[in-house]
């Protein structure tokens, strides 16, 4: 692995790990949402197979948002942590800085365009 080296952060970054806190708090929000719901249909009694079968496939398209949103809060929460330790913006494939341009549009990025075209291509 390629070692980081720390870079001094702007005004942008802030504002990015500001957006990203908002981000990760709607995304536990919603998390812990699907996760009472779940609670409350596994309780449910069925009263007959049709409704045992829409719930099994609510559960599973509920897994499949789960199992999503977790991804998407993972990926915020390391984007959290590299801007609190000063290494946000550095590709993690040639340790060069993305540009702030990117990291605006897409600020879970972690790979410039020149490697994210290149990793693409292969």
């Amino acid at each position: 692995p390629i070692k980081l080296k720390k870079v001094v952060l702007g005004r942008e970054a802030i504002k990015i790990r500001g957006q990203l806190a908002l981000n990760q708090q709607e995304l536990l929000n919603i998390i812990q949402i699907n996760q009472s719901t779940e609670r409350k249909t596994s309780e449910s009694n069925f009263s007959n197979e049709i409704d045992m079968a829409s719930d099994l496939e609510g559960r599973e398209m509920m897994f499949q948002l789960t199992s999503r949103d977790r991804s998407e809060l993972k990926r915020i929460q390391d984007a959290i942590y590299k801007i609190d330790h000063g290494v946000y913006g550095i590709c993690e494939s040639c340790s060069k800085k993305i540009s702030t341009k990117r990291l605006k549009i897409l600020p879970l990025s972690t790979l410039c365009i020149q490697c994210k075209e290149a990793m693409e291509q292969a």
